[in-house]
């Protein structure tokens, strides 16, 4: 029987090839891209992933082209070293009979730590203040220049997952009120105080003066946060997100942050501009609204499972995923791609 050939889609990867063949059986055969000096040490040159694509089982990995899916006719299994799975053709992989398993859950700690971050940033004014003093600025004592107090405040955990529950048990430190909003409550509310579907997210939300967004992109989630979840929210709201950019309305943030209904945003994660009009056009904004300039936002560029280590456990799940597969097993971090379509 022939090797099973595993396309490792990084280039670094070559100098990880013996730490990573000690977690793989010993019979597989490794891909692994040329180095150049043009691409990351965590991505490849495009015509080499298609190339050697073309001649993989199994892709390992975080970036690649969709040609390298459409060329790739002997791929079996993509094992994701991301979290989330909303840049690949989900119709393509189901068409074929490919299979997706992510590193699910491999963030979720630093991402929860972040999302804190941002809001007390946000609610204790950091970034301003830290601005005046830089520049020896005078701030008066006062209502102008005042912060938000946390405790006895309610939030509402827009995603209930595993980033979400982590989000509620360190807010309870803070003497938070939490509520979940979650595709199927009778699941338990977790670490929680309360947990509701989304059809009561509004009723949620004219509660909340917090809002944490923990939720993954797909066709229910997409533009979910929009002009009407933010007129539900009661004036002075803090908006934190750190699921994805897309599931908030990007003209809806900001027009709230210009009339001042809102009163501050924080954002790790920030809008897909790869469908815009001319097709093809690279915006290289965070927002085409400016609203990562906007005074009563806080942000940072999609760092927030960037800490000491994360990319060596991202790829140890992503190879528990294939020693699973390649062992006949169902992957615990398997995608349904019926449920996901």
């Amino acid at each position: 029987m022939a090797a099973t050939r595993i396309l490792l889609g990084w280039q670094l990867a070559a100098e990880q090839r013996n730490w990573i063949a000690s977690q793989l059986p010993a019979d597989v055969e490794l891909l692994v891209p040329e180095w150049s000096d043009d691409q990351n040490p965590y991505d490849a040159a495009p015509d080499q992933l298609i190339a050697l694509g073309r001649e993989a089982d199994v892709i390992v990995g975080w970036n690649f082209p969709h040609d390298v899916f459409v060329e790739a006719r002997r791929l079996k299994l993509i094992s994701s070293a991301h979290t989330g799975y909303d840049r690949y053709d989900l119709d393509l992989l189901r068409e074929r009979g490919v299979m997706l398993t992510t590193a699910a859950g491999v963030n979720a700690l630093p991402v929860a730590e972040h999302a804190l971050a941002l809001l007390l940033a946000l609610a204790k004014r950091i970034v301003e203040f830290d601005g005046a003093v830089r520049r020896t600025d005078w701030v008066d004592l006062g209502p102008v220049t005042a912060g938000t107090l946390l405790a006895g405040q309610t939030a509402t955990i827009l995603g209930s997952g595993r980033i979400g529950n982590l989000i509620a048990r360190r807010l309870k430190a803070f003497d938070i009120h939490t509520i979940g909003i979650k595709r199927d409550p009778a699941t338990g509310a977790g670490d929680c105080d309360e947990v509701l579907p989304p059809a009561q997210m509004l009723a949620a939300l004219s509660r909340s003066g917090i809002v944490m967004i923990a939720l993954p992109l797909n066709a229910q989630t997409r533009g979910m946060v929009n002009d009407e979840a933010f007129a539900a929210l009661p004036p002075g709201a803090l908006v934190v997100n750190v699921g994805r950019g897309m599931v908030v309305k990007e003209s809806a943030v900001h027009a709230v942050l210009e009339s001042g209904h809102l009163g501050g945003f924080a954002a790790d994660v920030w809008w897909d501009y790869a469908d815009a009009s001319p097709a093809g056009y690279h915006y290289n904004v965070p927002s085409r609204f400016h609203v990562h300039r906007h005074q009563r936002v806080v942000g940072s560029p999609d760092f927030a499972s960037n800490v000491h280590g994360m990319r060596e456990r991202m790829i140890e799940f992503a190879l528990e995923n294939v020693r699973e597969f390649l062992a006949g097993k169902r992957p615990q971090r398997m995608i349904d791609l019926e449920e996901a379509l």
